[in-house]
């Protein structure tokens, strides 16, 4: 078992693209060099890529659920105002009827006035 260069130069690589330091550079090349093979390179790079693949579709799906929670906040904001105004316009032509009998029963009661007023004259 030897040091090959190829797959040292493809552990660096895959380390500058996984961690981005000298560090992870480093420590990939010497994992390719003694002990790695381009394949799991190749797979390496090719799940990083998915993996921020994936990520991106997370975020995308995440900040569509925040902008669906958000409109559906406001749907219910919107709900809310409109069972409110209907309550307040029921409440007010409730009052408006009650006052509207009570002015009808004070016509019948002046009428009934008048009526035995008039029979009194006659």
């Amino acid at each position: 078992m030897g040091f090959n260069l190829l797959s040292a130069v493809a552990g660096a690589a895959q380390g500058a693209v996984m961690g981005g330091n000298p560090l992870t550079v480093g420590a990939g090349a010497l994992a390719g060099g003694f002990g790695g093979n381009t394949t799991s390179t190749t797979g390496g790079l090719g799940n990083t890529a998915q993996d921020f693949i994936n990520s991106g579709y997370l975020n995308a799906t995440e900040a569509l659920n925040a902008q669906q929670m958000l409109f559906q906040l406001q749907v219910q904001a919107q709900s809310q105002q409109f069972d409110e105004m209907t309550s307040e316009r029921s409440e007010l032509l409730r009052e408006q009827n009650a006052l509207r009998d009570v002015a009808m029963e004070q016509r019948k009661a002046d009428n009934a006035i008048t009526k035995e007023f008039i029979k009194s004259i006659t």
